[in-house]
C-alpha cells in the first residue's frame, strides 16, 4: 500500500511541467506593437478579433513616466473609441534588463487602430507617481520606454499555473517522503 505513494511523483511532476509551460508561454507572449513613448502616438493592425493588452515597457531601475500619461484607443475604421479597463492588480514580466507592466487590456475588433497618449491620468497613477517623485529626483529617460500591445492573457489563468507549479512540487516531495516514512 505504501508504495502507491510513488505514483504521486509522476503525478506531481506531470502537473509542474505543465504548469511551467503556460507560465514560459505567457511571459514569452508575442507582441503586436511597439511604440516608443517618445512618439505619442501609433496605429496599428489586429488581425482577428479578441482580448488585448496595452503594456508599458521599458530598462529596469529606471524611472518610469507612469503617472505622468493616460491611453487613448481609436478603431480608425469606425471613429469610436474603444473602452480601456485598468485591472485591480498590475501584471508585471520582467527580465535582466526589461520590464513590462500591463496597463489597460481591452476587447477589439479586427481592424486598424490608432494609440495615443493623452492628459487623462489615472488617480492610482497619480500617487505612484508622487511616491516615485519623492524617492527620486531624477527626471525620466522617455528614450527608454514604449507602449506595446500584447494578446490579453487572463490573470487567473496565471494565478492556477503558479499555484499548479506549487501543487506539483508538494504532491513529488509527498511522493518520495511518504514510502519512506510509512
Amino acid at each position: 500500500m505504501k508504495y502507491l505513494f510513488c505514483l504521486l511523483i509522476p503525478a506531481g511532476l506531470f502537473l509542474l511541467i505543465i504548469s511551467i509551460k503556460y507560465v514560459i508561454r505567457f511571459a514569452k507572449a508575442e507582441m503586436i506593437y511597439e511604440m516608443p513613448y517618445s512618439r505619442g502616438t501609433g496605429t496599428f493592425t489586429l488581425a482577428a478579433r479578441g482580448k488585448y493588452g496595452l503594456w508599458l515597457s521599458g530598462k529596469k531601475f529606471k524611472k518610469a513616466p507612469l503617472g505622468e500619461f493616460g491611453l487613448t484607443l481609436v478603431n480608425r475604421d469606425t471613429g469610436q473609441s474603444v473602452p480601456l479597463c485598468a485591472p485591480l492588480l498590475r501584471t508585471a514580466v520582467t527580465g535582466l534588463s526589461k520590464s513590462r507592466l500591463k496597463l489597460y487590456s481591452f476587447q477589439a475588433e479586427a481592424g486598424t487602430y490608432t494609440v495615443s497618449l493623452n492628459d487623462e491620468v489615472r488617480i492610482r497613477d497619480k500617487a505612484c507617481a508622487f511616491l516615485v517623485n519623492a524617492v527620486t529626483k531624477r527626471p525620466v529617460d522617455y528614450s527608454l520606454f514604449s507602449v506595446q500591445v500584447y494578446r490579453h492573457t487572463s490573470g487567473m489563468v496565471l494565478s492556477l499555473c503558479i499555484l499548479g507549479i506549487i501543487f506539483g512540487a508538494v504532491i513529488m516531495v509527498s511522493g518520495a517522503i511518504l514510502p519512506a516514512v510509512l
